[in-house]
């Protein structure tokens, strides 16, 4: 299938979706994030540079997201102009558009369409920044010699979690996220549960990555073979402060690569913003 055929295949789909029935969550907000496995919370990784920012906007059930990122090969290997790199170097730019629904207060459902490119956006400048910042070698130049093809991806997604409550602060739920798309096919079920205090949130989930192919992660010109399946855990903390809401999340996995078994860990941090 030809990517303009894909493209209005996974578009009628997500229409398709979209129409599909139940309440929508009422309210408004606007999210800044980053991802990072340079500075992990728990564990000094630098396992992929994985760096990603973004932000999130929610209104009336709806949402979108702009993603920016980085994959690079392990630094660890990869440390001066004679390594050699276990996956190539991408810069790439996601756009997220999708909806969130409720079914009996317990069910949610999430469905979404989204649009990967990558190319050369300027975005592995901010990286060399922070490598001086911190005073560590600039990376651009090397990575330049195995950055993968620019090439556009597309794709529909989403989310099932059937909710329960097992104690009066303490909520579970069950559920499952898939992606099929010309640049990766996924489902991931997984298990999770809050405490809430009031005052902050403690969180913790567990699943796992059913991979049938990733054409980011075997892009040329490393083609590297990706994991097919990737085992998780992920603990969280929610708090409010200054009038906002803020979140941590530390995720451990097996990596993304077939090649290596190391444990590869990735931080994520952000703001909410309530627009209501």
């Amino acid at each position: 299938m030809n990517f303009r055929r894909w493209v209005s295949f996974c578009i009628s789909v997500f229409l398709i979706l979209i129409n599909v029935g139940s309440s929508i969550k009422a309210e408004e907000s606007i999210t800044t994030y980053f991802r990072n496995d340079s500075v992990n919370g728990l564990k000094i990784s630098d396992a992929y540079e994985t760096h990603n920012m973004g932000v999130l906007w929610k209104s009336d059930g709806f949402f979108f997201e702009l993603d920016l990122g980085i994959v690079s090969p392990d630094m660890h290997i990869y440390k001066n102009q004679y390594r050699v790199a276990n996956r190539s170097f991408g810069e790439i730019i996601m756009l997220t558009y999708g909806a969130s629904r409720e079914y009996k207060e317990n069910i949610e459902i999430d469905y979404y369409f989204k649009l990967r490119s990558s190319g050369t956006y300027g975005i592995d400048n901010l990286q060399d920044l922070a490598h001086k910042i911190l005073g560590l070698q600039p990376v651009n130049h090397v990575n330049d010699l195995v950055r993968m093809p620019n090439e556009t991806w597309a794709g529909v997604g989403g989310l099932y979690r059937y909710s329960f409550k097992s104690a009066v602060n303490i909520s579970q739920s069950v559920g499952s996220q898939f992606y099929l798309g010309n640049d990766k096919v996924e489902i991931a079920p997984f298990f999770s549960g809050e405490i809430d205090y009031e005052k902050y949130i403690l969180s913790g989930e567990i699943g796992f990555n059913l991979i049938q192919f990733d054409k980011i992660i075997s892009a040329p010109p490393i083609s590297a073979d990706h994991r097919e399946v990737i085992p998780y855990i992920e603990l969280g903390l929610d708090f409010e402060y200054l009038g906002v809401n803020w979140f941590v999340r530390d995720r451990f996995s097996l990596p993304t690569l077939a090649a290596d078994d190391k444990l590869f860990g990735v931080l994520s941090a952000g703001i909410e913003f309530n627009l209501e």
